[in-house]
């Protein structure tokens, strides 16, 4: 089933919320860390803001999925969070970039937690 533009406005919407509520994003794999360090981010403060960026950067129409069933963790402490999947033109990394993330919902605030950032692969 294809998400509605409106569930991945509220996806956005609460990845956003999270990220501020934080002032952080929790990281999903061991793979991100590689990702990131690629994309010339070494920084706690250069990561959070190439994720907030991210966040501003992506709209509803950008949604790559995943669909069902892979649309859940299946591994590590977030396990059965739903990840949602984006890839757009960015402006801020001059290149065509691909995010995946889950809001995970527990005790307390959402957070954010990343799986992947980097350029898109065709």
């Amino acid at each position: 089933m294809i998400p509605s533009d409106q569930e991945s406005a509220e996806a956005i919407r609460a990845a956003k919320d999270a990220l501020e509520n934080h002032k952080r994003f929790f990281f999903g794999n061991a793979k991100l860390e590689g990702e990131l360090y690629d994309l010339g981010l070494i920084t706690a403060e250069e990561r959070y803001m190439a994720v907030d960026i991210a966040l501003q950067e992506i709209a509803p129409a950008d949604r790559r999925g995943p669909n069902a069933p892979n649309d859940v963790t299946s591994y590590g402490p977030y396990r059965s969070d739903r990840l949602l999947a984006f890839r757009w033109r960015s402006a801020e990394f001059n290149r065509v970039m691909y995010i995946k993330f889950a809001v995970v919902r527990g005790s307390g605030n959402p957070r954010l937690v990343v799986y992947s950032l980097h350029e898109h692969r065709h």
